[in-house]
């Protein structure tokens, strides 16, 4: 739903946000689709201004794929885009980590279908990404300004977005599995949230590098025995993500206490980044997903443009 508060966002100084910015020169990461386990060589090319975000294959005739929600697909458990000729699995790693070194302009090219999975997390993405050096360019970055609530609420839980009046971008997560049988305690009950552009801010960038980059998807053991029992993931172990049993991680140790609900922020930047531009609002959930993610996206897309 949409509310009906509406504010209005005081001298939006869009210099604030600063130039475009792409890659100095190629980048590659290599590894294997988690889902199904091939192997795959990812590379993040440098692209001009105003190209945005496109995935292409390898070898492949077909026009560049924009990360842009009119072309995502639904798929279980991850945020997915095709053109109908072509298809890219688990893009949202790859689009955090993006999002995450404020790359705005960036042609992804890889010679399957699923991003390499690695350890789960955008780390591997975002530091090849910074070992290659990050270029401004002249045109301004692209915004996306929300000027009323929006909200969508079930059973699942809830998701909302909030105007932003200091235009800043914030994510919080709020995760809570107590409702689910033979959770872990330290999967019970934790939240997380990043801002960018704040006034008081010194380096959001750098905190994505070092605090949010690095957390892995994360599942239950009862949920990674499902997805064997379907056949998929075989190739992927707990140390290659985060598989909790009643103690904690097995086989694997967490990189930060809170590191599933950080992991989720981490998901949310990469699925709101498919408006096309930054998105201006404070953005909140609790106990959501993909899904949920691309429904609220859906509704800001209605009531905002680009500028």
């Amino acid at each position: 739903m949409v509310m009906e508060e509406k504010i209005r966002i005081p001298n939006l100084d869009k210099a604030k946000y600063g130039p475009q910015r792409t890659l100095v020169r190629r980048a590659e990461v290599a590894g294997f689709g988690f889902w199904t386990g091939k192997d795959v060589l990812l590379e993040f090319l440098p692209a001009p201004e105003n190209y945005g975000i496109r995935f292409s294959r390898t070898g492949s005739d077909s026009e560049p794929v924009p990360a842009l929600l009119e072309n995502r697909a639904e798929k279980p458990h991850q945020s997915s885009l095709t053109d109908g000729a072509v298809r890219f699995d688990m893009v949202e790693h790859v689009l955090a980590a993006l999002a995450g070194e404020q790359i705005d302009n960036c042609l992804v090219r890889i010679n399957g279908e699923e991003m390499p999975g690695i350890d789960g997390s955008s780390r591997p993405f975002s530091e090849a990404i910074r070992a290659v050096g990050i270029k401004e360019q002249n045109a301004p970055r692209r915004l996306r300004v929300l000027m009323s609530p929006v909200r969508l609420e079930g059973e699942w839980g809830w998701v909302e977005a909030l105007p932003s009046e200091a235009g800043e971008i914030s994510y919080r997560y709020e995760l809570d599995y107590s409702r689910h049988e033979s959770a872990p305690t330290t999967l019970q009950k934790q939240s997380f949230e990043i801002t960018f552009y704040s006034d008081a801010e010194k380096s959001a960038d750098h905190f994505f590098e070092t605090e949010v980059a690095p957390a892995r998807t994360f599942l239950t053991s009862a949920e990674a025995y499902r997805l064997l029992e379907m056949g998929l993931c075989k190739r992927v172990t707990p140390r290659d993500a985060l598989v909790f049993g009643p103690e904690g991680p097995i086989d694997n140790t967490l990189r930060y206490p809170d590191e599933c609900a950080r992991h989720k922020v981490l998901d949310m930047m990469g699925d709101f980044s498919l408006g096309g531009a930054l998105l201006v609002a404070k953005v909140r959930a609790h106990c959501t997903g993909h899904v949920q993610n691309a429904a609220l996206l859906k509704m800001i897309l209605e009531q905002t443009s680009i500028i």
